[in-house]
């Protein structure tokens, strides 16, 4: 009896050291990976680099990308993972906030994986000067398509 009193006092005290708020791993708001897109281009970006900064500021975000076309503006994120079961209200959050500072723009934020790959692939064919104005226009809507598309 006093043995197993001794082992459910040290696993009570094991629990509590490794649950102790002290024990803080999650990473710091300044390693979020994105890249500004050059505006001196054919295409401008300044929407789009102005809401990966606004985006990045968030402390669950670790990952950004966007682009935009003269009407459009569309950003696709990754949030840590501990923070993956509040993952609507962050993307509510953050929509709510594009769409009151770029209103003139249609915004649309994803958190896809798929579409931060495909807006990540768009960002380096713009940064390389190799897509047109009007190719981007249709690379958009084709995104905004598979954002919005319910498989």
């Amino acid at each position: 009896m006093k043995t197993l009193q001794i082992l459910l006092t040290l696993m009570a005290l094991i629990f509590l050291i490794s649950c102790s708020p002290g024990n803080n791993t999650s990473q710091n708001n300044q390693d979020v990976n994105f890249n500004k897109i050059s505006t001196s281009g054919s295409i401008d970006q300044t929407a789009a680099n102005q809401a990966k900064e606004k985006v990045s500021r968030h402390d669950s975000v670790t990952a950004v990308n966007a682009v935009n076309t003269d009407k459009k503006l569309i950003i696709a994120f990754e949030i840590e993972h501990n923070k993956r079961f509040q993952l609507a209200d962050i993307g509510k959050k953050i929509q709510k906030e594009m769409e009151k500072k770029f209103s003139g723009h249609k915004v649309e934020v994803s958190t896809d994986k798929r579409l931060v790959f495909d807006i990540s692939k768009l960002e380096e064919r713009i940064a390389r000067n190799d897509i047109s104005s009007k190719n981007l226009k249709k690379e958009v809507n084709r995104l905004i398509k598979l954002m919005k598309d319910k498989t």
